[in-house]
This record gives C-alpha cells, structure tokens and sequence, in this order.
C-alpha cells in the first residue's frame, strides 16, 4: 500500500507534519478530542490498523479529529513522544494525551477506543440543546416528542444516560409498561445504575398502578358522590386520575385528603402525592403548585 492509500477526503481525518502538529493536534484538542495515529509506509499492521481507525472516526463528524502522522517523515515528533514502536495511537484532549495504546488491535476494540475518545468532549451543544427540547416535552407531557427526541439523542450519542432517562419517561407516559421493562433489562449496568436511569426507573411502578387504576373512575365518581370525605376513594380516585393524565385533579384530591387528617393510612395520601410530584417532574407547574398547597397544609 503506498502513502497516497492514507489519505483521504473527509473533514475530521487529516495528515499532520511536524509543521503543523502544535496547530492541527495540541491546539485543536483543546476544544475536541485528537486521535494522533503514528505510522509507516513499511509498517504491515499499519495498513490494517489505519483504515479501520478511519471508518471508526468518520461517524463522528468535527465532534473528533484523527490525525496521522508518517513517523519516517516526522522523526522529531515521534522522538519528542518517544515512540517506540508502530502503530502507536495516541487520544490528545485539553492539550495532552488522555489515552492511547500500541500495536494492532480488533475491529470492535478500535470502535470502543473511538467511542471513549469522543466521549471526552461531552456530547457537544446539538445533543444539549436536543436534551433541553426533550425536558420542555417531558414537563408537556407530550410523550410522542419527547420519545422521539430522545431516540435522535441515542443515535448521535449512544451511552447518553440523561436520553435513556427521558426515553424511559416517555414510553412510561405512553403506556408502554412492557416495552420499558425490556429496554430497562437490555441496558448495561453503567446507564442503568446512572442516577436519570434510576429516576425515570423509579416512576415505572407508580405509573403502571395508576393506569390499572383508570378503569375505575366512573365506579368511584358514584362513591364519592355519596361520601366525598371517604378518604380511601379519594386516595384511589387520586391514582385513577393521575392514570388518565388529569395531574391537577389528581393534585387537588389527595391535598384534600391531608386537609382532612394527614395521618390517615400512615400519611398515605402524602406519600402519594410525594410519588406523583417525582413522576409528573419536579418542575412541571402542577408540581410547584401543589407543594406551596401542601406547605401551607403541613406547617400553617
């Protein structure tokens, strides 16, 4: 394979000299991740090793540069790093290296060496701004935007734990209780003890008991028309409601339910409604409303 089989066209993959490795490599991995790959002409694993780095990268876009330096042709770098042995593969963040390995190396454990490099960066501002759209979603409850942002997230940053969180979130909106168990048992320990994954999580058993509990409003309506303070019918038709999306009502029902004993059933309806201010979001204007409601309750 001759030099000129290196190079190639695309934006994030560019070849570097001596000249131009203090602006093309330190300089620019102060605000990305550089993947520097020390070869040769004469070097076999080389031929190997550099274009599979390059299908890794391509993905990628300006989120991550790979950078290939020909050590024959730049002696004084590769003196400099003391470069023992090619190919050596170099990550430079914030202006040094953060990672790196020699040698030849498997397909899958490139991808996995590129997927840490670019992860270094954070996800960049699109996937900020994506999470941003998402939360203002979630706090809607318009679970069929918020799902599919979430999805886009994923795509463009796989190991995201705040999207795998919204995604839980959404499909919970959405009623898909058994879909969200399975992609709950797929995930990998690290997102799934991640602390988004673990919240979202958590919302899964409040949610499927309140859309159980949907099918019994009309019944409870009749109860409570005969016994409006039956605090049991008000802590089920709370759950009820909440099921059906009515969140202010639902709200409404167990603070009527601690105006009227907030002992009752070991502060139940407190406890409910402590649930259900995690699962319609902590932020979302039902949410606020209802704790200055349940403040004054508790300590006026």
């Amino acid at each position: 394979m001759e030099n000129n089989d290196f190079i190639s066209t695309t934006s994030n993959i560019i070849n570097v000299s001596e000249e131009t490795f203090l602006s093309e490599v330190v300089e620019i991995s102060k605000t990305k991740p550089v993947i520097v790959d020390f070869w040769a002409p004469w070097c076999e694993p080389c031929k190997t090793l550099t274009p599979l780095l390059e299908d890794a990268v391509k993905g990628y876009g300006q989120k991550l540069i790979l950078a290939k330096i020909d050590v024959d042709q730049n002696q004084n770098i590769a003196a400099q790093l003391k470069i023992q042995s090619i190919p050596t593969v170099y990550t430079f963040f914030e202006g040094k290296i953060v990672d790196g390995f020699q040698g030849a190396k498997s397909n899958s454990e490139i991808i996995e060496f590129v997927k840490k490099s670019a992860s270094f960066s954070g996800p960049g501002q699109e996937v900020e701004d994506l999470i941003s759209c998402a939360k203002e979603f979630i706090e809607l409850r318009d679970w069929d935007s918020s799902f599919e942002i979430s999805q886009k997230i994923l795509e463009k940053d796989p190991e995201n734990h705040t999207a795998f969180g919204n995604l839980i979130r959404s499909m919970i909106g959405l009623d898909k209780f058994n879909e969200t168990k399975e992609l709950i048992d797929n995930l990998a320990p690290e997102i799934k003890n991640s602390k988004p994954v673990e919240e979202a999580i958590s919302l899964l058993e409040i949610s499927e008991k309140a859309f159980k509990a949907k099918g019994s409003i009309e019944d409870l309506e009749k109860k409570l028309k005969q016994e409006p303070d039956n605090l049991d019918y008000l802590l089920q038709m709370a759950i009820a409601l909440f099921g059906i999306g009515q969140i202010e009502d639902s709200f409404e029902m167990l603070l009527k339910s601690i105006k009227i004993d907030k002992e009752w059933n070991e502060q139940a309806a407190r406890k409910q409604l402590l649930e259900f201010f995690s699962s319609a979001g902590i932020e979302a204007k039902e949410t606020i409303s209802a704790r200055k409601k349940l403040a004054t309750l508790l300590f006026h």
